[in-house]
């Protein structure tokens, strides 16, 4: 990962220049007199948002703002000494809060690398979770399921989700070019598994085909009408932890069809018709042919 290596550098700049720019003399005097507080300020937010977690995932904006905030109430309260503007002072409160932001800035940018760097361990070395079955595994569940349903007449809907093709992005040449593609898609993969694993409910049953490359999402309890709200959280979970998009299309029992294998091949069919979900505008991009199942 070169963004790693060179944020590092960027930050180790920047901290140089933060607590070293007393030193530098203009015309045998030096006016940059920054105060203690600010370097106090400088280190808990770097510490901070290095061993925190949580702030890695905070947008940038709100850490500038309380930081920022921070410094203007200790500057003009908790530590007063100089006014905040003002002659040498202007320029003085500027050079502050300029590197202050900036290092804080910088921080919060190399904590992001290294969450995408944890993010990316965890696909590699993921573990497959009970959560997520083959459909071997998974066919005792399917049947208890159907059977409940058919029973008591209670309703359930089924989803078969994939990564839609065009946002794994390939970047080498052609020749490694469909090798490339292949292991995005097993990353890929791997990393929605663990997506669903913990976004969908205990109820749900996960089905990988990982041969055909997709998800088949079995809902026990859910109307179709219900689906859209599961879909557009997987949607969103997708493109924000994994940064791919979904095509989907869902079947409901008994209205649709009345067996397992029958829905599976009436959701693959629905991959071009989920506009009757009404999701929102930044529902799945559909594809423009469909591939019949093989089960």
């Amino acid at each position: 990962m070169k963004s790693l290596p060179r944020s590092i550098v960027l930050l180790l700049i920047a901290l140089a220049i933060f607590f070293n720019i007393e030193r530098l003399d203009f015309q045998e005097e030096n006016f940059v007199d920054i105060q203690t507080f600010v370097y106090v300020l400088g280190t808990v937010a770097v510490a901070s948002i290095i061993f925190i977690p949580l702030l890695w995932r905070l947008p940038v904006s709100l850490l500038l703002i309380f930081w920022g905030g921070l410094y203007l109430v200790c500057k003009q309260i908790l530590f007063y000494r100089d006014p905040l503007v003002g002659g040498v002072y202007t320029y003085l409160t500027i050079t502050e809060i300029t590197l202050l932001l900036l290092v804080i800035w910088l921080t919060h940018r190399l904590a992001k690398t290294l969450l995408d760097f944890e993010e990316a361990v965890k696909n590699i070395t993921f573990v497959k979770s009970r959560k997520v079955q083959s459909l071997d595994e998974a066919t005792a569940e399917i049947q208890k399921e159907m059977f409940r349903s058919r029973q008591y007449h209670r309703p359930l809907s089924l989803v078969v989700v994939e990564p839609e093709p065009a946002s794994i992005k390939s970047s080498l040449n052609r020749v490694v070019q469909e090798v490339q593609q292949k292991m995005m898609t097993r990353y890929a993969l791997t990393s929605l598994a663990r997506v669903f694993s913990e976004e969908l409910r205990r109820s749900d049953v996960v089905i990988e085909q990982r041969e055909q490359g997709r998800f088949i999402i079995l809902c026990p309890e859910t109307s179709r009408d219900e689906l859209g709200q599961v879909i557009e959280q997987l949607q969103i979970s997708a493109a924000e932890r994994v940064g791919v998009t979904l095509r989907y299309g869902t079947a409901s029992f008994p209205d649709e069809a009345f067996t397992f294998d029958a829905l599976v091949n009436r959701a693959v069919s629905h991959f071009s018709e989920t506009d009757e979900l009404e999701l929102p505008d930044h529902s799945f991009k559909q594809p423009s042919t469909v591939h019949s199942p093989s089960l």
